[in-house]
């Protein structure tokens, strides 16, 4: 007992000061190329602060048989439910009056979109190759959506660049060190999910939407709080919604491509419908928050919190049930 919650402090300082590190170094390269914030939490933080998902998903679909798809899908719905219910609405209570950045109903939108789209392909177990391919070809058309936004708005940061006394290849090298610790550090956690919900008996969904969710979305979370201390709403709210965009159609794909290649047909949907309704309804509560240029104040994170333990107390009672 000692020696694991040992390893449980040494992991979270690691995972506190990678992200710190590779916070730092992502807002700084937004400054020194002139790039919004939000659009480099989007497609660079956030698809780096996923990769737990991908590796976590793609290990259980591989080595799990059947219920490893259920885990895996768990997985990636519990991560989007954790990103928006906790990761987004821990900062929000504790700070507050949150403006949301240029572009950010533009993320919110797609990640609703995604969350629709692999929420349809779940429940009506389309679990074919060409469920993974439509999710992808979404995936890339969002993407470049997103992009050909950032382009033509022609929002750059309007505050004078720092200083910079590094120089680009050291900035490089410590962010890039940052984001594999970052991504690296949870491991332990998820790991041992696997077998502490075998002693319980828990499904591979619930174990999936539970202990791996919340294990792969530390990075997202510690993340948003370090960016939250810094006032790097910016990248906070980027990062969330391009981190779901990315665990809904990216790594979503990857799990139907992987399962249809491994040929485990099933009948049973992956997740019940009514999770993945809630999922999507969190997601549509994020973009209303986010459709307006105003400050978010500290009660908008209520009903955040509040449709995350609902979905946990259903997740719960399909279990029992």
């Amino acid at each position: 007992m000692f020696k694991d919650f040992s390893i449980l402090i040494i992991g979270l300082s690691v995972l506190v000061f990678a992200a710190d590190q590779f916070l730092n170094g992502a807002a700084r390269l937004a400054e020194r190329f002139k790039v919004p914030k939000a659009l480099v939490g989007a497609l660079l933080v956030g698809f780096g602060t996923s990769a737990p998902e991908l590796a976590a998903s793609l290990t259980a679909v591989f080595q799990q048989e059947v219920g490893g798809v259920e885990l895996a899908v768990g997985n990636i719905v519990g991560s989007n439910v954790a990103n928006l219910g906790l990761v987004l609405a821990i900062p929000v209570l504790i700070w507050g009056n949150v403006i949301p950045p240029h572009g950010t109903r533009e993320q919110a939108g797609y990640s609703f979109i995604g969350s629709l789209f692999f929420a349809a392909v779940v429940y009506f177990n389309l679990n074919s190759a060409l469920g993974g391919i439509g999710l992808f070809a979404i995936f890339l058309i969002t993407n470049f959506l997103i992009l050909r936004f950032f382009k033509k708005s022609g929002v750059f940061p309007q505050s004078p660049p720092r200083q910079h006394t590094w120089p680009l290849s050291r900035e490089l090298i410590v962010m890039i060190i940052g984001l594999v610790l970052t991504v690296s550090s949870p491991r332990w956690i998820v790991s041992s999910a696997v077998s502490i919900g075998n002693e319980f008996g828990w499904e591979g969904g619930f174990i999936g939407f539970s202990l791996i969710a919340i294990g792969t979305s530390l990075p997202e979370l510690v993340t948003s709080l370090v960016g939250a201390r810094r006032g790097e709403w910016g990248l906070i709210i980027g990062n969330l919604f391009g981190s779901n965009l990315f665990n809904s159609l990216g790594v979503g794909s990857a799990i139907m491509l992987s399962h249809a290649g491994l040929d485990r047909p099933t009948e049973q949907p992956f997740m019940d419908g009514s999770v993945l309704v809630g999922m999507c309804f969190l997601c549509l509560f994020a973009y209303w928050m986010m459709r307006r240029p105003v400050a978010i104040s500290k009660w908008n994170s209520l009903p955040l919190l509040s449709i995350y333990a609902i979905l946990f107390l259903q997740m719960v009672r399909t279990l029992s049930g």
